[in-house]
C-alpha cells in the first residue's frame, strides 16, 4: 500500500492544485490542457477510490479520496442555471454554440442536400421517370396532371379554416424527417446520407415540375417555397450534421472508447436535434399560415422579401447568439460528458 501511495502522491497533489484553482477562478479560466489533465486525474482518483474501498480496505485513504473526488465532481458537474431558465439558455446559447462548433458536418449535410436537389431537378428535366425514385408512380402522375391543368393550384393552396391543422401536420412531418436524418447516424452515417439524398432529390423533382412550366411560374414557385424553406432546409442540414456526429463517434472514437465517443457525440447531436425542432415549429407556422396567403393579400414579391428577412435573422441568430455568454467551451463540455461516463 505504501508503494501505491508513493506512486500516486504527485498526481493527488496536482489534482488538489487544479481543484483549488477551479474553486477560486472557475473552470472557464482553464485552458484545454488543464481541462484534459483535470479529467484524467479525476478519473484516476475515482478508480483509486474504489480500489481503496474494496481492495486496499483503507478507511483513511478512502476518506481522503472520497473528499477529493467529491470536490472535483461538484466543480465539473455543477449546474449554474435554474431549471426554469433551461429552455431559454438552450435556444439562446447551447444550440447556436453547438451549431458553430459542429459546422463542418452540418455543411457536409447541406452540400449533400443541395447537391441531391440539383441532381433531382436535372434528372427529372431530362427524363420524368426519375421522379419515381422519390414518389410512387400514381402519386407522381396525379401531381403532374394537376400541374398541367392548373400550375398555380399546387403552390400552398390551403383553406383558411384548415391552416392550423395543416400547420400541425407540416410540423410533425418535418420533425419526423429530421429525427430520421439524425438517427441514421447509428447506421454508420448511411441512414443519414440516404435521408439527405432522398429529401434533396425530392425537392429537386418538385422544383423541376414548376420551373419547367416556363419563366412566368418561376416567381410563383419561389414565393411558395422560400418563406418556410429558408428555415426548413437549414434545419434538415443541421439534423443531418447531428447524424454525422453520431457516425463519427462510431467510426472515429479517437482517445475515447467507442461507447464513450457515441455518448459524447450523441449529446451534441441531441442538442442539434432539439434546436431543429424549435426551428421547424416556426417554419411550420409560416408554411401553414403565411405561405398559403393569396397574392392579393400577400404578393409574391413581398413573400420573397419576407423570406430574405427570415433568412438574415436566422443567420444572425446562429452567428451571434450566446457568444457573450459562452462560459462552457467544447473542451469543458467534453470533460463533463467523459467524466460522467466513468462515474455511471
Amino acid at each position: 500500500m505504501l508503494k501505491f501511495l508513493e506512486s500516486r502522491e504527485d498526481s493527488y497533489l496536482q489534482l488538489e492544485r487544479l481543484i483549488s484553482q477551479a474553486e477560486s477562478g472557475g473552470l472557464k479560466k482553464f485552458d484545454r490542457n488543464s481541462l484534459i489533465e483535470l479529467g484524467r486525474l479525476y478519473r484516476m482518483a475515482s478508480a483509486d477510490l474504489a480500489r481503496a474501498r474494496y481492495v486496499l480496505r483503507s478507511p483513511l485513504l478512502t476518506h481522503y479520496l472520497n473528499e477529493l473526488v467529491g470536490r472535483a465532481h461538484h466543480l465539473i458537474h455543477q449546474r449554474r442555471t435554474p431549471v426554469k431558465l433551461g429552455l431559454v439558455r438552450f435556444f439562446s446559447r447551447d444550440f447556436p454554440s453547438t451549431v458553430r462548433r459542429e459546422i463542418k458536418p452540418i455543411m457536409l449535410a447541406l452540400a449533400l442536400l443541395l447537391g441531391a436537389s440539383v441532381l433531382g431537378g436535372i434528372s427529372y428535366t431530362y427524363d420524368r421517370e426519375w421522379g419515381q425514385l422519390v414518389m410512387a408512380q400514381p402519386e407522381l402522375r396525379a401531381y403532374e396532371k394537376q400541374l398541367e391543368d392548373n400550375p398555380t393550384a399546387l403552390a400552398a393552396d390551403i383553406d383558411e379554416n384548415l391552416m392550423p391543422v395543416a400547420s400541425a401536420f407540416i410540423i410533425s412531418n418535418n420533425i419526423r424527417a429530421c429525427i430520421t436524418a439524425t438517427a441514421g447516424g447509428l447506421l454508420f452515417g448511411l441512414g443519414t446520407l440516404m435521408a439527405l439524398v432522398f429529401n434533396g432529390f425530392l425537392l429537386g423533382v418538385v422544383g423541376s415540375m414548376f420551373l419547367n412550366k416556363g419563366p412566368e411560374y418561376d416567381l410563383y414557385f419561389w414565393a411558395g417555397v422560400l418563406p418556410h424553406g429558408v428555415l426548413e432546409i437549414p434545419a434538415i442540414a443541421v439534423a443531418g450534421g447531428g447524424g454525422f456526429l453520431i457516425a463519427r463517434g462510431l467510426l472515429m472514437p479517437g482517445k475515447f472508447s467507442r461507447g464513450d465517443a457515441i455518448r459524447i457525440e450523441g449529446r451534441s447531436a441531441m442538442i442539434l436535434l432539439g434546436g431543429v425542432m424549435g426551428i421547424l415549429v416556426v417554419a411550420g407556422l409560416i408554411e401553414g399560415f403565411i405561405t398559403p396567403l393569396k397574392p392579393g393579400i400577400f404578393p409574391s414579391w413581398a413573400k420573397l422579401i419576407f423570406s430574405a428577412i427570415i433568412l438574415a435573422a436566422f443567420a444572425m441568430y446562429i452567428i451571434f447568439a450566446g457568444r457573450d455568454d459562452e462560459i462552457e467551451d467544447s473542451e469543458l463540455v467534453e470533460l463533463r460528458t467523459s467524466t460522467q461516463i466513468r462515474l455511471e
